[in-house]
């Protein structure tokens, strides 16, 4: 388990090599969650964009707590993939990116477009 300065670290390491390599929140679309819960596990892949908010978006709400080990159960503070995903889907078409990660959660932030000026 990293501590709370080592997972400082290592995102705001990570938020630099996604801000090279220009990470940007991902549309995911009602279809797309539909797609993935009838087995088309590959098809929603949201990246992570760290504590950045890139150029053209900005957050919407708050992140969400995710697990991302795959072996969260409900009723934890995290939600399983499954529980995001439906929570996704009632948002609509919206644009989401990983914004912190540790070692077996995440936080997950959805975002809107902008007019291209960004933060």
């Amino acid at each position: 388990m990293m501590d709370l300065g080592t997972l400082q670290y290592v995102n705001r390491q990570a938020t630099q090599r996604a801000a090279r390599a220009g990470h940007v929140p991902v549309l995911i679309e009602p279809e797309d969650v539909e797609a993935y819960f009838m087995g088309a596990h590959d098809v929603i892949q949201i990246p992570f964009v760290g504590y950045r908010t890139p150029r053209g978006y900005a957050k919407v709400g708050e992140p969400l707590f995710v697990d991302h080990s795959g072996f969260g159960r409900e009723g934890e503070p995290a939600l399983t993939l499954p529980a995001f995903l439906q929570r996704v889907a009632r948002t609509g078409a919206s644009y989401w990116a990983t914004v912190e990660e540790g070692q077996f959660q995440c936080y997950v932030q959805r975002f809107s477009r902008t007019n291209g000026r960004g933060k």
